[in-house]
């Protein structure tokens, strides 16, 4: 299967945005009293949103309150600290110019999402993203993926999913899609081929070549 869909994951996918995520979740913990996690911490509770990740980080009694430090903080930040992932800049067109539907699947917020992709110069490559308010459940609920399927007029079958940890072949296969992780986000290739039987790559730039390949498979 060539593949005629592919629907991205966003952070550690198509962006480094964990010192950013880190930071603005270090300035929520410090301001409610609590001494921030280290930024291997925060990488691991990153891909099921902000909800998750400042409950985790804070506990249920002062959540709300340091959701909103987060948010303030990451607005004026995310911009400054976040960044395209090397070869998406260089791939991205290569991906689109060979007739291939692209998209973004992300626990992250619209808001933020739209802003930094387009802050970014990626956002015209992607004909459809969609965000945790789009949909009633979050990934790894297949819900999001559907909805990008529905849009893009592409079956299961047709579509591959790209991201960067074991939550994402999860959502993956809740969907029926195939799915691909890179070694880009916060597990380095061993340790996701360690737990997962899909593909690994190393790269962005590698994903043509993949695509390629299994093409000529079948």
């Amino acid at each position: 299967m060539n593949y005629p869909g592919i629907i991205f994951d966003m952070d550690g996918t198509l962006v480094e945005s964990f010192h950013a995520i880190h930071g603005s979740l270090a300035e929520a913990m410090k301001r409610i009293g609590l001494a921030p996690w280290d930024l291997e911490t925060t990488k691991r509770h990153v891909g099921r949103g902000i909800e998750y990740l400042v409950g985790c980080a804070v506990g249920g009694e002062k959540k709300e309150e340091a959701i909103e430090i987060f948010r303030q903080d990451y607005s004026e930040t995310c911009l400054a600290r976040t960044f395209l992932l090397p070869s998406v800049a260089e791939t991205l067109p290569v991906l689109k110019g060979s007739g291939r539907r692209l998209a973004v699947a992300t626990n992250k917020s619209l808001a933020f999402t739209g802003k930094i992709l387009d802050h970014l110069g990626v956002k015209v490559y992607f004909e459809c993203v969609l965000g945790p308010e789009s949909v009633a459940r979050p990934k790894p609920f297949p819900d999001m993926i559907r909805a990008i399927l529905k849009r893009i007029r592409l079956t299961e079958q047709e579509c591959l999913y790209i991201g960067d940890m074991p939550l994402d072949v999860e959502t993956a296969g809740r969907a029926g899609l195939d799915c691909v992780l890179m070694a880009t986000g916060p597990y380095p290739a061993a340790a996701l081929r360690r737990e997962v039987s899909v593909p690994v790559l190393e790269d962005f730039s590698e994903i043509p070549r993949f695509l390629q390949e299994r093409g000529s498979h079948g």
